[in-house]
């Protein structure tokens, strides 16, 4: 298992972490697996993004620049990959969120 550190466009961050967007198409460059790990960074404008705490009007006001470890990031576990009907060299990736339990006896 791999841990591969991504930029995700802010655009489509949102819909990952909501768990609307389940699937990334990737070029396989870096030999994805499944049981990988993808941490996925908001990033936009060559920058990466924070939300703000508190009450904004819009979305611009709420995301501030951050360096990567501050940045808002999701965790997600890669559940199934296919290149099936993709450029040559990419992927489509399931990805599900990324959950460690422990149960106590």
């Amino acid at each position: 298992m791999k841990i591969h550190e991504l930029k995700l466009d802010t655009f489509y961050f949102d819909d990952v972490k909501s768990g609307l967007k389940t699937f990334e198409i990737r070029k396989n460059d870096r030999d994805y697996q499944v049981g990988d790990l993808l941490s996925l960074s908001r990033f936009e404008d060559g920058k990466y993004l924070k939300t703000k705490s508190g009450f904004y009007a819009n979305k611009e006001n709420s995301l501030k620049a951050v360096p990567l470890n501050e940045a808002d990031t999701v965790l997600m576990t890669v559940t199934y990959i296919t290149d099936y009907e993709q450029k040559d060299g990419y992927v489509v990736m399931g990805i599900e969120p990324y959950a460690h339990v422990t149960i106590d006896d």
